[in-house]
């Protein structure tokens, strides 16, 4: 009895560890269209930026574009405390993009609002004392701004409007479609720049990424389960009825395969081969991918993309976790 009470208790575990896994990838989702652009030098200012915009010929079939730049070291003066040094992060754009998701109280500042700033949540309490600071008030290279929202973060940074002259450093682009892909993202970016991006984040890639992660403890128990039952038909006496039932079976495993690859596998083009004789496609799309992700991690991610890789970790833990306690569940026991 206590052994079945043991087995029960992993089961829950398993199935626990992946819900955990499957919350996590659905954050990680939420960011699935958004690809960044990363610049070792400013690349083009907010006024520059502003004219690509005004200028396209087809505005509505464009993403969302942010631009961004980072100073770090920079003394954050609030109302009560001494100046905090912190990163200075100054937007052209949408700080509702630039920040998806990571809002912890307040509100995010319109475009028009150049009094309007946003601070991490780790600094809000070293100048204020608590998360709820919406309203007041901190300096930053003398001016005043009024604390719109709360970032979710320990890091110690604010956010402002970049102003017209400033030089952005990174370009954030953000589709409805999270299957775009990603060379018509870098394209764009080399389009709007004039350059192609030293470093590149691919949302949809990192989200599929997740997908995979999240369905493999699903997959495992599937493929189990189904065995595990399709051996039983072999105890049925009837050769005609047993072999029905094995047809029957393996038609409908076919179409559950079929179906579950095309939910769990929806990439975008770029990830799939134009011919799928060609055998080296995988190994030469995944030491392409693992050198994009090697040259985006010498910069300093901006806290939507680290957000984002953050999530998938936690994913994967979970999901890792989630198997090795379903392996012990379905174990079966060894004959003596």
């Amino acid at each position: 009895m206590k052994k079945i009470w043991i087995r029960a208790g992993v089961g829950f575990l398993s199935l626990a560890l992946w819900c955990l896994s499957f919350f996590f990838y659905k954050k990680t989702e939420e960011q699935a269209g958004s690809f960044n652009g990363y610049y070792d030098m400013p690349v083009l200012t907010e006024a520059e930026l502003s004219a690509f915009l005004s200028q396209a010929e087809q505005p509505d079939q464009l993403p969302q574009i942010t631009g961004w730049s980072k100073e770090d070291k920079i003394p954050i003066k609030g109302e009560v405390r001494e100046a905090v040094s912190g990163t200075l992060w100054k937007i052209a754009g949408s700080m509702e993009m630039f920040f998806a998701g990571q809002l912890k109280e307040g509100n995010y500042p319109w475009e028009e609002d150049e009094e309007g700033c946003l601070i991490s949540s780790g600094l809000a309490e070293k100048l204020f004392g608590t998360e709820r600071i919406q309203g007041n008030q901190v300096q930053i290279f003398g001016k005043t701004y009024i604390v719109r929202g709360c970032i979710k973060s320990r890091d110690s940074f604010a956010a402002v409007f970049a102003e017209t002259e400033d030089g952005l450093e990174g370009i954030s682009l953000q589709y409805t479609d999270h299957r775009q892909p990603g060379s018509l993202a870098e394209s764009l970016l080399t389009q709007v720049t004039g350059s192609a991006p030293d470093g590149f984040w691919e949302g949809n890639l990192y989200s599929s990424l997740a997908r995979v992660l999240a369905a493999l403890p699903v997959w495992g128990f599937v493929l189990v389960c189904f065995g595990r039952g399709y051996r039983q038909t072999n105890r049925c006496a009837v050769f005609a009825f047993r072999l029905f039932i094995k047809l029957v079976a393996a038609a409908a495993f076919c179409f559950l395969f079929a179906a579950g690859l095309w939910m769990t596998l929806r990439f975008s083009g770029d990830y799939l081969p134009s011919m799928w004789s060609d055998m080296d496609f995988f190994p030469r799309l995944m030491q392409e991918k693992q050198q994009v992700f090697d040259e985006v991690q010498k910069f300093v991610l901006c806290p939507k993309d680290a957000n984002m890789l953050e999530n998938l970790r936690r994913t994967a833990m979970a999901a890792v976790g989630s198997i090795m306690a379903e392996s012990i569940f379905l174990a079966e026991k060894r004959k003596k």
